[in-house]
């Protein structure tokens, strides 16, 4: 950069807000919005340089993805909204390295987006509400193919990976406690700035996913992170039980239930499986003192789950008639919300065939869990998504899909060091007393931060 570069930036900076000014008193408060945003884009990009300016702008990516429909412009039929623009912003920001980034994604991955890809475009191309169809397919491939080669192909830091888990977990607790302090809630059940009870609950499981491994790199290293932490935890968990839902509860309970096994802890397996029996146990006696429309109630069985569970039921039933419509291709991805369940979505809406390469992407994204690798714990996400996904309708779900595209830093490593032979693989000795290097999926000089 050249040392009069800075002053152009900034004159152009001064010349671009004097025009937002103007447009905003004529435009009114969305336009006003729009030049602000603007106006601290291009000042972030003059001053931090595009590859900092990018994690900064994916940062608000993830700060926005757990409330993103509940914000949207337009309402929550939008089809694009802040945090689309905020990931596509910073991912362009970063096209540089992108376009460097050279990885190896394993087969199954390959073979099931392949799959899928070419049965949603069949399956569109069928139906007769076929331009629907296939705008659902395009937001489907973007957040399935796009996101995590995107990832994959940037291999940021483990201190950038950081940062954006911890901005998701920021964005739920700002979520949760301004849909409080907005009164946000149906028959007793909060759902902050999201649209409905369960997407706050649904964002609350992603965070403590993300928790879970920004625990095992910093819990313990000072008292402020670890309060951070603690405190992280907590909000992630309020805000599923105050959400109501009886999945989200569950997810969490078996995530728990899970660390002992991906830890690899006879110990805490054993203490999980009392604690786990314990609970069941005194369930009943804890719905009581909890109160009616509580999670504890509904997981008890009170009206409103009982209306839930007949709704749901409903549902699939009719999910399952339509299948058998159309068991090869499906009929495309149109009216799908009410099966509430994605893997009955996808066969209704791809077919069988689709639905197997769908299991094979998540098969892909979840097995890292149990390796050995340093972000192995970001699959976490994948398995809750596997869970939660069986009772509320997430396919191309920003709010989910943010997080689960993490996943492909631990499948990409993974899938690296297995077509890498045993011969080729060096170690570098750790001096005493040193932390481990971080897994990174391309060289720490093209990713500075």
């Amino acid at each position: 950069m050249t040392p009069r570069m800075p002053v152009q930036l900034y004159a152009a900076a001064l010349l671009l807000v004097a025009v937002l000014v103007w447009a905003s008193s004529a435009g009114g408060m969305l336009v006003a919005a729009a030049g602000v945003m603007l106006v601290l884009g291009v000042v972030a990009l003059s001053l931090l340089g595009a590859h900092r300016a990018g994690v900064l702008v994916l940062m608000g990516a993830y700060f926005t993805a757990p409330f993103y429909k509940g914000v949207a412009i337009g309402g929550a039929a939008s089809l694009v909204t802040a945090t689309d623009l905020l990931l596509f912003a910073g991912f362009a920001l970063l096209l540089p390295q992108l376009t460097r980034g050279r990885v190896r994604f394993p087969a199954s991955y390959v073979v099931g987006v392949g799959i899928v890809l070419v049965c949603g475009l069949l399956s569109s191309a069928l139906s007769p509400r076929y331009v629907e169809s296939f705008i659902a397919v395009v937001f489907w491939m973007i957040v399935m193919i796009g996101l995590p080669i995107a990832f994959a192909l940037w291999g940021p830091l483990a201190r950038q990976i950081d940062l954006l888990a911890a901005s998701f977990v920021a964005g739920q607790a700002f979520s949760l406690v301004l849909g409080i302090a907005q009164g946000n809630e149906a028959m007793g059940r909060q759902a902050g700035l999201s649209t409905h009870p369960n997407y706050l609950a649904q964002s609350g499981v992603m965070a403590v996913c993300l928790l879970l491994y920004l625990a095992h790199r910093h819990l313990g290293r000072t008292v402020l992170i670890t309060t951070a932490l603690v405190v992280g935890g907590l909000v992630a968990a309020t805000s599923v039980w105050m959400s109501g839902s009886r999945a989200g509860t569950v997810v969490v309970a078996v995530l728990v239930l899970m660390i002992p096994f991906v830890e690899r802890s006879a110990v805490g397996g054993f203490v999980m499986a009392a604690l786990g029996a314990l609970g069941l146990l005194l369930l009943p006696y804890l719905a009581s003192l909890a109160g009616p429309n509580s999670v504890l109630a509904r997981l008890s069985g009170d009206t409103s789950a009982q209306y839930a569970t007949s709704a749901r039921s409903l549902g699939l039933e009719g999910g399952i008639d339509r299948f058998w419509e159309h068991p090869l291709l499906g009929s495309g991805l149109v009216d799908l919300f009410d099966i509430h369940n994605n893997f009955l979505e996808v066969a209704v809406g791809i077919g069988i065939l689709g639905l197997v390469g769908y299991l094979l992407v998540l098969y892909a994204l979840a097995r890292p869990l149990f390796g050995a690798h340093e972000h192995r714990r970001l699959a976490y996400a994948v398995w809750a998504y596997i869970g939660f996904g069986a009772t509320v309708p997430s396919l191309y779900d920003r709010s989910v899909w943010a997080v689960v595209a993490l996943g492909a830093i631990p499948m990409v490593l993974a899938a690296r060091e297995r077509a890498t032979p045993m011969s080729a693989r060096t170690t570098t000795p750790t001096p005493a007393g040193a932390a481990p290097a971080p897994h990174v999926l391309a060289a720490d000089p093209r990713s500075p931060s």
